[in-house]
């Protein structure tokens, strides 16, 4: 009963002062390797906080994860280090939208706005599949690859292999938790 009371309160005090985080494990659940500062979630090493419609916010990576190089300003949050796969396109051209700017060059239904590294306004960003879009893209398991991920089924996270250089979804999570962070906890379950 002391153990309930306590978290209580710890939640009315985070509420009270409007602080988003109060232990940094609460901000790893929702990012890998995201900590907890003064109250709010900061983002790993060569990653970026941005403001996320549907997410609150995300951290985007800064390097690409095929050649560990500054990536492409206009990237989208997952698969992390390659988002840049997944930005919505009008054929070959990546499709721009305002991130500031609601009302102006707005992303199609299911896609959100993520301003890029670097881009100027009025443009500032990329369309990028939205929290439930990218849980409901289908994972592309690359047997032969070198890197571990986890996605969402339908059902449940599964754990796949990767291969950055071969076509991907957003549906491409670093973590378990990350996995179930995005597409369990928050869609499902809300």
């Amino acid at each position: 009963m002391k153990t309930i009371i306590k978290l209580l309160f710890f939640d009315c005090f985070l509420a009270f002062f409007a602080l988003e985080c109060g232990v940094s494990e609460e901000c790893n659940n929702r990012w890998p390797g995201a900590f907890c500062l003064r109250g709010r979630c900061k983002c790993p090493v060569d990653t970026v906080r941005k403001t996320s419609d549907s997410r609150g916010w995300i951290c985007l990576a800064v390097n690409d994860a095929v050649t560990g190089d500054i990536g492409s300003p206009l990237t989208c949050p997952l698969p992390i280090g390659a988002g840049y796969n997944v930005v919505r396109r009008n054929g070959s051209v990546p499709i721009l939208c305002s991130s500031r700017v609601k009302t102006e060059k707005r992303c199609p239904i299911g896609y959100e706005c993520i301003s890029g590294h670097g881009v100027g306004p009025p443009l500032d960003g990329a369309c990028c599949p939205n929290q439930e879009t990218s849980c409901q893209q289908p994972v592309f398991d690359h047997e032969s690859g070198p890197l571990s991920r986890w996605g969402w089924d339908g059902e449940s996270c599964v754990q796949f292999r990767w291969d950055p250089q071969r076509p991907s979804t957003a549906n491409n999570f670093l973590t378990r938790g990350h996995c179930e962070s995005y597409c369990l906890h928050d869609i499902f379950l809300s």
